[in-house]
């Protein structure tokens, strides 16, 4: 009621023209889903993300570092983090960190995962072109990971973020 005295009340002062007045009056009664049939409709996402899947750190110490976000969230850890073996996984119930510290600057996300339903090397091809035809400045490419047997797709947002997709069921 106090929004409806105040829209009457810049009118009466002339702040607010008869049109204004009558514009946000109707969108105060009017029901939101009536309301948005004039709202652009939402285009459909090139791929129905279902979460975070993972996200890459580099650190100073591996060890530090898993000792902190084991004591913090009961991590265990898991497979090495790349076929090198430098790294390792930080393991929750659903996700994971990866961290590794070959990368000169420290502190810093390399990269994060989003799960998708499911991705193989045939359709991370197709899904890499999709995106390249649809965003090409993302420059996404296809990739197989070897040290754990899962196909990707990698590409940048628009601030260079490393944006990796997988699938929900790969590590």
């Amino acid at each position: 009621m106090d929004s409806i005295d105040t829209l009457f009340d810049q009118y009466e002062r002339g702040r607010m023209s008869r049109r204004g007045l009558v514009q946000a009056l109707a969108m105060l009664v009017l029901p939101a889903k009536l309301l948005a049939q004039d709202a652009a409709p939402d285009s459909a996402p090139i791929v129905r993300g279902l979460g975070v899947n993972h996200i890459g750190l580099t650190v100073s110490d591996i060890e530090r570092s898993y000792a902190f976000y084991h004591k913090l969230f009961g991590v265990t850890k898991g497979w090495p983090a790349t076929n090198a073996g430098t790294g390792i996984h930080l393991d929750f119930p659903a996700g994971y960190i990866s961290v590794d510290s070959v990368a000169q600057q420290k502190g810093v996300i390399t990269h994060f995962s989003i799960s998708i339903e499911d991705i193989d090397q045939d359709s991370s091809k197709r899904l890499a072109d999709k995106i390249n035809a649809e965003l090409p400045d993302a420059k996404a490419r296809a990739a197989y990971q070897a040290n754990d047997g899962v196909s990707t797709v990698n590409l940048l947002d628009p601030d260079g973020f490393h944006v990796q997709i997988s699938p929900i069921k790969g590590r």
